[in-house]
């Protein structure tokens, strides 16, 4: 039977056509949608936006952020279930969840197969109801990511704690006097944070932690708290914050009462964020504790290749565990330049999907930075 050439033709194309697609990234109508919590007048959660909005230009997808108050943890659930069910279906979700908010929302991504990233830390209660880790009772659960909360409220509180000892900052009975400004017990990593801040006090000796009071994140809490704490305790020189807002809120509280800031009175923060960056750099704060924002670029990045067939798990872990970096007035500028330049850095050079040259995944500072100035 003799074949026609024209027929032979086409179906050679329509191959090449299917491989091509097949390599292609899924972009343009790719959707990500990103659920955090927020306060009145909340700085850190817009500047993660900005490292999302910059990596999701590069690579060419949307994400569309949707926030959730923290005074009421259940509207996450109920709102966000409805959210991730509206057409048209997402391509992927990153949650930062509050307790009780996790297995509602994984249960709606599993049912319309949806790949989803977790922001922890979890509270213990919760991980068995989930199945303890990704891609084991939901396979939409494809990660989940953490900073070292305990660490980062121990290097911080360590740091404020020797600023005070080497300026001399001692109450009357030769201590070191600390107060702490915490943050939302709904959220489990409130509670670590404030451990590593009980652990440094107990390292130093002559230390004593008078009390730890939670709030809701705002700078406004921050302020008058703080001034309640020093009211309280009039020997505390120390004043430990769970997040960045909370630490400028105390500065302004500590200076208020006729405290010298980085003499006779310290704080800092737990972000890592431009603002807090920029208050270390100005004196204001002693330091702050965190990973960098650019890492939730990076967990969007791990997304947008799985999408697309590339599994970080293959070489991360299902379980990602960012260490923390402390910023203090010697480096905090080194930071800043991350957050300032986001638009001068090439992400599609970090991504597998669009460099196969890639062997392993490197979101190091210095490779960051190296891309800037490149």
């Amino acid at each position: 039977m003799k074949r026609n050439p024209l027929v032979a033709c086409m179906v050679v194309l329509a191959v090449v056509l299917l491989i091509a697609a097949a390599e292609k990234p899924r972009a343009g109508n790719m959707r990500i949608l990103f659920f955090s919590p927020t306060t009145e007048g909340n700085t850190y959660w817009p500047k993660v936006y900005r490292v999302l909005e910059a990596v999701a230009s590069d690579l060419h997808i949307s994400v569309v952020p949707y926030e959730f108050s923290v005074k009421d943890r259940f509207a996450k659930s109920i709102e966000g279930k409805e959210i991730l069910k509206k057409p048209p279906v997402a391509d992927g979700a990153i949650f930062s969840v509050a307790f009780g908010q996790t297995r509602p929302l994984l249960e709606t991504a599993e049912t319309l197969g949806i790949p989803a990233f977790i922001q922890g830390p979890l509270f213990s209660e919760e991980l068995p109801e989930i199945g303890y880790l990704p891609r084991n009772k939901f396979d939409c659960w494809v990660g989940y990511f953490q900073q070292d909360e305990e660490k980062k409220g121990y290097l911080l509180a360590k740091k404020l704690i020797q600023a005070a000892q080497e300026k001399g900052a001692l109450g009357e009975d030769e201590r070191i006097h600390v107060a702490g400004v915490g943050g939302d017990r709904t959220w489990f990593g409130s509670k670590l944070r404030q451990n590593g801040l009980v652990r440094a006090v107990h390292e130093a000796h002559n230390a004593v932690l008078h009390q730890v009071v939670p709030t809701q994140w705002t700078q406004a809490e921050g302020r008058y708290v703080t001034k309640a704490l020093l009211e309280r305790y009039p020997e505390v020189s120390v004043v430990w914050a769970a997040s960045d807002q909370l630490g400028i809120g105390a500065a302004k509280a500590l200076e208020k009462s006729g405290r010298v800031l980085g003499s006779t009175g310290f704080t800092g923060g737990l972000d890592l964020s431009p603002s807090g960056l920029k208050s270390v750099c100005d004196g204001r704060l002693v330091a702050t504790a965190a990973n960098p924002l650019i890492n939730y670029g990076r967990i969007l990045i791990y997304l947008h290749d799985y999408i697309n067939g590339y599994d970080f798990a293959a070489e991360e872990d299902t379980r990602i565990r960012l260490k923390p970096h402390l910023a203090t007035k010697e480096n905090a500028k080194r930071y800043l330049e991350l957050t300032e330049k986001l638009e001068d850095i090439d992400f599609k050079s970090f991504s597998k999907v669009y460099n196969k040259q890639i062997s392993e995944y490197d979101f190091s500072i210095e490779r960051l930075l190296a891309n800037i100035s490149n």
